[in-house]
């Protein structure tokens, strides 16, 4: 018989399936037919598989759960949908159950989980994502700073001034000598993007150009959007970055209204489909799935890592490529 250090892959592989269907067929989730969890549980046995201990410790211990907890208003934007998917696909190959937590349930009654993931922590709602926790160990995705920040055992962030410097040389790339940044509302903003303006700062010294900040709502309307698009071309930018997500595809039909028309712009944080503005690919699901492995190394004994996660510098088809 083969050692207790069988993994779900040695099994997946043993089979010729996925990994996503043994985690299925071992844990009772998800959708897989009788005889694939027949042939998954015999396999198992043969190869003398024994569950992760990170998983054993969770179900062993309290609840066999952990916790999300997104930005209220922002969750239905693709990066937060697509992290949560992420959490989720770690989340059932550790055998453990996953409870979506928002600023409406942050104050509710003790929740039955043994860690938490928060995503984008500021001081205006961390306090009331980890009220009532006890104990729990908490993660933060995304750096944090502010009051409590000694209730985070461990973080995983992406280097978003340095990200901020990468996709604005891809902005100079298509034209836009002078570029405008778009930045969060101050009293909204999480740190990781302060470091967006920190990043947008030292490329415009870089680069001996004059910033041109202008702070917008994390949500705007076309309005807001429109009234930016104004005031950055009435000001000599010839480019704009958005810091928060989900504003691109209203701005692109600004513009193809006749708004600002002539401003390029990017994104921190691109949107679904066909790029068609230079943007970060901040690979949410593959966020997601880190999170939650490194919130699992916390519960199973770990603590103290402040992880970093790579993103990818995309552009629209039209951009001239940059030449290293």
């Amino acid at each position: 018989m083969a050692s207790s250090g069988v993994t779900i892959v040695d099994i997946a592989r043993a089979l010729g399936v996925s990994k996503t269907a043994v985690s299925s067929a071992l844990h009772g989730r998800g959708r897989v037919s009788e005889e694939t969890r027949q042939r998954v549980l015999a396999q198992a046995e043969r190869m003398g598989y024994v569950s992760n201990r990170a998983a054993q410790r969770l179900r062993g211990g309290r609840h066999g759960a952990i916790g999300l907890h997104l930005p209220a208003d922002l969750r239905e934007l693709a990066f937060y949908m697509e992290f949560a998917f992420g959490v989720a696909d770690a989340a059932a190959l550790a055998g453990v159950d996953l409870l979506l937590r928002t600023a409406h349930t942050g104050g509710a009654a003790r929740p039955q989980i043994d860690g938490l993931l928060i995503v984008d922590p500021t001081p205006a709602t961390f306090g009331g994502a980890v009220a009532g926790l006890g104990d729990v160990p908490v993660v933060a995705v995304g750096e944090y700073r502010g009051p409590e920040r000694e209730r985070i055992a461990a973080w995983i962030a992406a280097d978003h001034r340095g990200l901020a410097g990468e996709v604005l040389d891809a902005l100079a790339d298509t034209g836009a000598s002078r570029p405008a940044l778009a930045a969060i509302e101050s009293d909204r903003e999480p740190f990781w993007a302060s470091q967006v303006v920190a990043g947008y700062e030292d490329w415009c010294a870089k680069r001996g150009v004059t910033p041109e900040i202008r702070r917008v709502s994390v949500t705007p309307n076309d309005g807001e959007i429109a009234a930016t698009l104004e005031a950055v071309a009435a000001g000599g930018c010839d480019g704009l970055l958005w810091v928060a997500q989900g504003i691109v595809p209203h701005a692109l039909a600004l513009q193809a209204q006749g708004v600002a028309a002539n401003v390029r712009m990017g994104a921190m944080a691109t949107e679904l489909g066909p790029p068609r503005v230079v943007g970060v690919d901040l690979r949410p699901r593959e966020y997601g799935r880190a999170a939650a492995e490194l919130l699992l190394r916390v519960l199973a004994g770990g603590g103290g890592e402040q992880l970093g996660h790579d993103a990818v510098i995309v552009r629209p088809e039209a951009a001239t490529p940059r030449l290293t």
